[in-house]
């Protein structure tokens, strides 16, 4: 029997193609970074990237502030990562939950 049909002898609807949107998201998943669900000082961002980059969150906490402070980075960037970066607990990302 082709793999077409189903047992019932009716051809199977092929899985709907992800929309750019979707892609995106599962992109951002699959980067691996989570806001943890421990450990979280505001929104678990400083967190999330010691735990992939394999330092503590105090550590990256200064380094946060570091580049705040004298590099220029914005404040615009940790709420950015704070709306893209999946939530370990639920594994929801909030930005994905407010535009669906």
């Amino acid at each position: 029997m082709s793999a077409d049909w189903s047992e019932s002898g009716q051809t199977q609807t092929p899985a709907p193609t992800p929309t750019p949107t979707q892609r995106f998201f599962a992109w951002t998943r699959r980067l691996g970074i989570v806001r943890p669900a421990g450990g979280r000082v505001l929104g678990g961002v400083a967190a999330a990237l010691a735990q992939k980059v394999g330092i503590g969150a105090g550590w990256m906490r200064l380094i946060l502030v570091g580049l705040v402070l004298f590099v220029g980075l914005s404040l615009w960037f940790y709420a950015i990562a704070w709306a893209l970066l999946p939530d370990e607990r639920t594994g929801t990302i909030p930005l994905e939950r407010w535009i669906s």
